[in-house]
């Protein structure tokens, strides 16, 4: 008899649905907000003082190999005196749906000195399911993993998702996602607006915990705070962030925004 109530317990416990669920407040379904076409360029500093690397973020880039998605592609990585001790580079394409801008399949590689990571995830109405190919000293390792979250957003749909919320002050936004290869509950609280860089912003809080395998939420310990300016116009990008990480301090600021 214990060994039968033992078991009917642990059956319960793993098909319950986790408590952070019932915190998340974006729209399952709903189109996303549609962003132009558009280039967008940053800078990164480390400590205030370093510059660590640069990205860029293009929105709608057209490509005649995939006429049916709306494409969002990055690419970046380390430069100067980071570069010397962290060479590491990066490129991330999404294909959006073109009616929704939601998810359909997110691949990258991520690349420092002689490792290589090769990234593969689908966006379905059951998750995400996809694989990490890590390639060391020429041996490829891959690791499949699923996160069966059916309204999941990857890296950039994610942004959008942000961008399309009402964002009054003292909202919170709480919005599971799969930026890369792992889940995350992201936690966005509006501070309030203020002029930043030269440009009419709305201040962000945000905090992150990972979503573990059983779906219970652990402490992210890479992050330790982060702030965000969102420009608060017809645009909604990120002027700044500016985020407390394992090694320090580090700034992400917007040099350039133009059309493509």
């Amino acid at each position: 008899m214990k060994i039968l109530i033992l078991s009917i317990a642990l059956a319960l416990c793993a098909t319950a649905e986790p408590a952070w669920l019932e915190d998340v407040n974006i729209p399952q379904k709903s189109a996303l907000r549609e962003i132009s076409p558009t280039n967008l360029a940053y800078s990164m500093t480390w400590d205030g003082r370093v510059k660590a690397g640069s990205f860029n973020i293009l929105f709608g880039e057209k490509d005649t190999r995939y006429p049916k998605h709306f494409l969002v592609r990055a690419y970046g990585g380390s430069t100067g005196w980071a570069h010397a001790l962290f060479p590491y580079k990066f490129n991330y394409t999404s294909f959006l749906n073109p009616k929704t801008f939601r998810p359909i399949m997110f691949v990258g590689t991520e690349k420092e000195r002689t490792k290589l990571d090769t990234l593969s995830y689908r966006f379905n109405s059951k998750g995400v399911t996809g694989t990490q190919k890590k390639t060391r000293d020429g041996k490829v390792e891959s690791d499949a993993s699923s996160f069966p979250y059916p309204y999941s957003l990857d890296l950039f749909s994610g942004l959008l998702q942000i961008r399309s919320m009402p964002l009054n002050d003292g909202d919170e936004v709480v919005m599971p996602f799969h930026p890369i290869a792992n889940p995350y509950l992201a936690r966005i609280q509006v501070i309030g607006r203020e002029i930043h860089m030269g440009r009419r912003c709305i201040k962000l809080n945000v905090g992150l915990q990972k979503i573990d395998h059983d779906m219970s939420l652990k402490h992210y310990k890479k992050l330790k705070a982060a702030t965000v300016w969102l420009s608060d116009d017809e645009w909604r990008v990120p002027v700044e962030i500016n985020a407390k990480v394992f090694v320090g301090h580090v700034r992400v600021f917007l040099t350039k925004h133009e059309n493509l």
